[in-house]
């Protein structure tokens, strides 16, 4: 029976139409607007069912007279008309109509050059106010097929043509984008009803406010597939349209959903969004309160469609207006139809006068949380999520009573499926929910598998940000001890860790979080740890590094630690220059008038500086044998080892793994020079300067670690003359970009070795300020280390403002805020401050700041 249903469509076309056009076709040419105006007249009389008027395809009305053969329409706009006038609801945007010709006698079945959407975008180019004058119910045809398939210009056009305002007919072929002329028709802050009749009596004679409300409810019944296709504001302007004409009443469902879908993505909904629920929200109400969700066995395989999570979308935004009394219509139609879960109540009693009784912020987290279980249920969670920030932020602007407290408290066995399921927004906001949790509900116990899936999110979702926020508010000392101990684990935590020392340079949190792995021992892949174990050696976490190393080098993958090159130098490297200062420290201590009296501090300082000495050669010596025989070992481990041997001062040791190197009958690369050099350069930087004098002489190409090493070994002896003479020769070859390890040291050298005068002093500290506010975050320059030093350097020439903004941009984000040395650091800056404000020299109100920011208040006195 379908089969010749579908016969019948393809052999009968609708042809009233077409021969309504061809009577038209027969008027005279004093105006082609009588066509239109016969069209509209046609398209009228045939929706009336009785009159019979028509039924001839040649009757003509009386008032309008005839017209010669010559002076007929021309043909292809004849041929468009004929095309668009057999449009229906099967008609699809890139097929063109078929229907039945005779050919030799033989009945052949044709397909029209253009589909009726094809020619109706060719005759609207061609003419706009012959295709505004098309029969309403072809126009509503056209239009709910375009909003159907997604085709986004036909929707303009319509909607343009819906929404215009035409003077006349000699302007009528300008066309507005309706998004134009809904901003200019419509004015959300006055009457809406007004700017339409205003509209309507400047429009076409032939297209009435009653024909335009027809089409404008066939625009609104967009498909689901294409949300986006009429904006915000069109949306208002067509319901405000339909509601002049008196037929919001009678608004199609389709229509009234999708109103109310576009309201559902707004953070904050504006007045816009408020007179769309106004005009659509009683008609979808209406027609949400007669259609149940199926109960018992048939509720098993029920899945709410998109329209129940635009009502639950609605039940939020209408809180946010304020409007309390809507918000719970709605969401007891939800409840009372099943469209939310039985189950999303057993957190809250919900009274029957809870629309009267609760305050607001009570009734707001009740309905919250409801709603968001409902969401989690079903999947919807970003909407969950939202619901859940928001039930947040109406607690900490609430009274905070213990229902509400329970509330929050009890959204925590939800978190964990949000975490788990979220998009990169989203997370952010996780985040931002859990940190308001910790600080906020003391009592809102965060289980350690949520935490564990936090960190793990945010290294897949590469979110450091929301990782380190976390973990920084959980390090408060107001915090639970319990929360304190929640960090990430495995390759998280080695993600974290990387995050805050190569991007952050965050050393405060990266040392506190280095700390709890020494103390609370967590599982690290075998295959990071090494790396893990590199980060913390490179920042000068000596006691970390060294508990780590000798937690992994036993077992069953301590070859993993033990026989890795990196770890190994930076390890060795972090010892060497310990036991180097112990040494000075040691030597003072000895050349002290006073010996006796400092007797036990000599004694300590000499079994401190054997115990770094001997655990830095039990580090190179395991490395060592881990590689043997040396003839067999990787080149790079050769040149490892004997980088380690020549930061230990034993150079005899340090020429072995290049002894091997020569046995097998390998050239030493430049990488092998560096290594020599550097052992060099600790024992005599102009010695090692001559041989780069050599290497240029003769023709080699050192690089810029080549120039780098020597050089910062000149600038650790004070010797600022070679210094200068290596980025000379530096720059003669080329080598414009230094590494950022000597880029940090010459900054150093620069502010800490005084100059001679303090013009010449502040002249550097101008400099350094370029250099970092035009180097990134991550780089070497933007560390603590120097921020301190380039702070002290600006309080020597007095300069409070330099030395506030070095303090805001290196160190006040990346220290611990509580340590004695910043709290006097902080104070040192203060005082400062307080002295160039009563001079004169700094305004009050910018010092203030200043103060504030640096948590002194804001007194000058």
């Amino acid at each position: 029976m379908l089969l010749c249903r579908r016969i019948l469509r393809v052999h009968v076309p609708n042809l009233s139409s077409v021969a309504r056009l061809q009577g038209a076709q027969a008027l005279q040419d004093t105006g082609l607007s009588d066509v239109r105006l016969y069209l509209r007249h046609a398209g009228h009389a045939s929706n009336n069912r009785g009159d019979h008027s028509l039924q001839n395809p040649l009757v003509v009305s009386a008032n309008i007279p005839l017209l010669h053969t010559n002076n007929s329409v021309p043909d292809p706009n004849s041929e468009l008309l004929a095309t668009i006038l057999r449009v229906s609801r099967y008609s699809e945007p890139t097929k063109g109509i078929k229907e039945l010709k005779t050919v030799a006698g033989k009945s052949v079945v044709e397909e029209s050059k253009y589909s009726p959407f094809q020619a109706y975008t060719l005759l609207r180019a061609q003419d706009p106010g012959l295709a505004a004058s098309l029969p309403v119910d072809v126009l509503c045809c056209i239009a709910q097929g375009a909003v159907k398939h997604g085709c986004q210009d036909i929707v303009d056009n319509i909607t343009a043509d819906v929404l215009a305002e035409r003077k006349d007919d000699s302007t009528s072929g300008s066309t507005n984008s309706p998004t134009v002329i809904a901003n200019a028709d419509t004015s959300v802050d006055g009457p809406l009803e007004t700017s339409i009749r205003d509209n309507t009596n400047g429009a076409h004679d032939t297209f009435g406010l009653q024909d335009r409300a027809c089409v404008a409810a066939a625009l609104l019944c967009v498909s689901p597939r294409h949300p986006r296709l009429l904006a915000k504001r069109t949306v208002l302007a067509l319901l405000t349209l339909i509601n002049s004409a008196g037929q919001i009443d009678s608004l199609p469902v389709n229509a009234a959903c999708h109103a109310i879908r576009t309201i559902c993505d707004d953070a904050q909904p504006d007045t816009c969004a408020r007179h769309i629920i106004a005009l659509a929200f009683p008609r979808f109400l209406g027609w949400l309160g007669a259609w149940k969700a199926p109960t018992g066995a048939k509720a098993v395989s029920y899945r709410p469609s998109e329209t129940i999570l635009a009502a639950y979308g609605v039940v939020h935004r209408l809180i946010l207006l304020g409007d309390k009394e809507k918000a719970f219509d709605l969401f007891r139609v939800l409840a009372e139809n099943h469209h939310i879960p039985s189950h999303s109540f057993r957190h809250v009693s919900i009274d029957a006068n809870l629309g009267e009784s609760t305050t607001k912020h009570h009734f707001s987290m009740i309905i919250r949380d409801v709603l968001a279980r409902a969401c989690f249920h079903w999947g919807w969670h970003h909407l969950g999520v939202e619901l859940m920030v928001a039930m947040t932020e109406t607690y900490n602007e609430g009274t905070q009573t213990e229902h509400d407290k329970k509330l929050v408290s009890g959204m925590l066995d939800l978190l964990h499926t949000a975490i788990e399921s979220c998009t990169a927004d989203q997370f952010r906001r996780c985040a931002v929910f859990m940190c308001s949790l910790v600080r906020d509900s003391p009592n809102a116990d965060i289980p350690e598998s949520t935490v564990w899936l936090f960190y793990n999110r945010a290294r897949l979702l590469r979110d450091g940000w929301s990782a380190e926020m976390f973990y920084r508010c959980t390090q408060s000392r107001h915090v639970p001890l319990r929360m304190r101990s929640l960090f990430p684990r495995g390759m998280a935590f080695v993600w974290l860790m990387s995050y805050l020392l190569e991007e952050r340079h965050n050393i405060h949190l990266a040392r506190s979080l280095a700390k709890q792995l020494v103390q609370f021992p967590v599982p690290i892949p075998p295959h990071e740890r090494a790396t893990l174990v590199s980060m913390v050696a490179k920042n000068g976490f000596a006691e970390s590094a060294r508990a780590l190393w000798q937690r992994y080098a036993v077992g069953k993958d301590h070859e993993l630690i033990v026989g890795n090159a990196r770890a190994m130098v930076r390890v060795v490297s972090l010892f060497a220059s310990l036991v180097s200062r112990t040494q000075e420290k040691l030597d003072m201590l000895r050349s002290a008038n006073d010996t006796e009296q400092l007797q036990d501090a000599i004694v300590e300082t000499e079994a401190k500086l054997a115990d770094m000495s001997h655990f830095a050669q039990t580090v190179l010596l395991a490395f060592h044998k881990s590689k043997e025989p040396l003839d067999k070992a990787a080149h790079c481990d050769l040149n490892a080892l004997a980088r380690g041997y020549f930061l230990l001062g034993r150079m005899r040791q340090g020429l072995l793994p290049y002894r091997a190197l020569l046995r097998r009958k390998e050239i030493p690369d430049l990488y092998d020079i560096n290594v020599a050099l550097s052992a060099i350069s600790r024992h005599s930087p102009r010695m090692a300067a001559n041989l780069v004098e050599r290497m240029l002489e003769t023709g080699l190409h050192p690089d810029a670690v080549t120039f780098g090493t020597v050089m910062h070994q000149a600038l650790e002896q004070g010797d600022l003359e070679l210094a200068g003479t290596l980025v000379k020769w530096a720059h003669e070859h080329g080598l414009e970009a230094l590494s950022a390890k000597t880029m940090a040291a010459l900054i150093l050298a620069s502010v800490s070795d005084r100059p001679e005068t303090a013009e010449a002093l502040e002249a550097n500290l101008r400099h350094v300020w370029e250099i970092v506010r035009g180097t990134p975050r991550g780089s070497v320059v933007h560390t603590p280390n120097i921020g301190e030093c380039c702070i002290r350097a600006s309080l020597h020439v007095g300069n409070a403002q330099m030395a506030f903004d070095f303090w805001d941009e290196l160190v006040r984000w990346r220290a611990e805020w509580d340590d004695h040395e910043q709290i006097q650091l902080r104070r040192s800056i203060g005082k400062v401050v307080r002295q160039h404000i009563r001079e004169g020299s700094l305004a009050a109100e910018r010092g203030r700041q200043m103060l504030r920011a640096l948590g002194l208040g804001g007194r000058v006195g």
